[in-house]
């Protein structure tokens, strides 16, 4: 897709171990092809997509980068609701349902994770995932017990 649309596709590897994440294989490549397919159809030809993974202390960090046309403010926390779309002009010429970045933050939440977006007019935008390493969490307690850990 990024070939036939003249975009360069790359990734940087901002860490020299494995990182690893507990979670649904399918959900996460949902996730991430969306991230990716979005970045691609926003971004003119010629420009650039960037996928990088980094980490923090507790969570692996996934930023799709882009170098496209950008999400105007007003509309940024608008963009994870379910059928929104930012502008229907642009909605014509890239299809789809306004869904795909609404699924994505569900599964993110699945996965007890964050995604967030940043993005500039005419620049381009950041869409940042942040997934926990170890996450057990403890299905047993009943959330009225007083000596609980899991809950707060």
């Amino acid at each position: 897709m990024a070939i036939a649309s003249n975009i360069t596709l790359t990734s940087s590897i901002r860490v020299s171990n494995p990182l690893n994440v507990t979670g649904n294989q399918d959900q996460l490549y949902r996730l991430f092809s969306n991230l990716i397919v979005n970045a691609i159809q926003y971004t003119p030809s010629g420009r650039k997509v960037t996928v990088c993974l980094g980490r923090s202390d507790h969570y692996a960090v996934i930023q799709v980068q882009d170098t496209g046309i950008g999400i105007p403010q007003p509309e940024l926390t608008q963009i994870f609701d379910r059928f929104y779309r930012v502008n229907s002009d642009r909605s014509r010429s890239t299809g789809g349902s306004g869904l795909g970045l609404a699924i994505a933050q569900a599964i993110v939440q699945a996965h007890y994770g964050s995604l967030d977006v940043q993005s500039e007019l005419g620049k381009g935008s950041t869409f940042t995932v942040k997934l926990p390493f170890d996450i057990r969490p403890n299905w047993g307690m009943a959330k009225e017990d007083k000596g609980n850990k899991g809950y707060k």
